[in-house]
C-alpha cells in the first residue's frame, strides 16, 4: 500500500513540476524595451528631435513576435521663410501593434500600423503676436528592416529602418513636402522570467 500511495505521489508531483515548467516556458515569450530617437540638423533650417518608443510583445514562435508599442516624440524645427523665423515646436503621442519575422538570428522585417496625435505651436520672430496652435491626428504604416540579436528568452540589440508606406498629410514620418524620411531606431528588449 505505501508503494502504491508512493507512486501515485510521484505521479502527481512530477505533473505539477512539469506544468510549471510550461507556464515558465510560456511567461519567457513575453518581452518588454523598446528603441530611443535622438536626430539634429544644422544650417538655416534647424532641427532636433528626441524621442522614446517603449514596447511589450510576445514570441509567438521561433520566427515571430507581435506587441503594443507607444511613441513619445519631442520635436523642434526653426526655418526662414522670407524675412521671418519660423519656430515650430511638435510632442506627438502615439500607440501602435507591431509585428516581426525574423530571417535567422540577425535580420527581420518589421511592420508597424500606428495612430499618432501630433500637438503643436509654431511662432514667427519678426511678429510677436503671431502663434499657431493645434492638435492633429494622423495614422501611419511603418515597415522596414532590421538588424540585431535575438535569441526568445534572453536580452537582444536591434537597429531598425522604417518608412511610412501611408501619404497621409500630417504624418509625423513625412517631410512637410510628403517625401519619405526615413526612421532609424535603435533599441533593445528583455525577456521576462527567471535565467536558468
Amino acid at each position: 500500500m505505501k508503494k502504491i500511495i508512493g507512486f501515485l505521489l510521484m505521479i502527481l508531483l512530477s505533473h505539477t513540476v512539469i506544468a510549471q515548467e510550461e507556464q515558465e516556458t510560456e511567461f519567457k515569450r513575453w518581452f518588454a524595451g523598446g528603441s530611443i530617437v535622438l536626430g539634429f540638423a544644422g544650417g538655416t533650417n534647424s532641427q532636433f528631435t528626441i524621442g522614446a518608443n517603449p514596447e511589450i510583445g510576445y514570441s509567438l514562435s521561433k520566427n515571430f513576435d507581435a506587441g503594443i508599442c507607444f511613441n513619445t516624440i519631442y520635436s523642434s524645427l526653426r526655418y526662414n521663410e522670407g524675412w521671418s523665423e519660423i519656430k515650430q515646436n511638435t510632442f506627438n503621442f502615439g500607440i501602435g501593434l507591431f509585428t516581426r519575422l525574423h530571417l535567422g538570428q540577425q535580420f527581420f522585417i518589421q511592420l508597424q500600423p500606428e495612430l499618432n496625435t501630433i500637438n503643436y505651436k509654431i511662432t514667427d520672430s519678426q511678429n510677436p503676436n503671431f502663434t499657431n496652435e493645434g492638435k492633429l491626428n494622423s495614422t501611419s504604416l511603418l515597415a522596414g528592416i532590421g538588424y540585431g540579436t535575438r535569441i526568445v528568452g534572453q536580452t537582444n540589440f536591434f537597429t531598425v529602418i522604417l518608412v511610412d508606406l501611408r501619404r497621409e498629410l500630417y504624418s509625423p514620418y513625412r517631410s512637410q513636402n510628403g517625401d519619405i524620411v526615413p526612421v532609424i531606431r535603435g533599441g533593445f528588449n528583455f525577456y521576462f522570467g527567471k535565467k536558468r
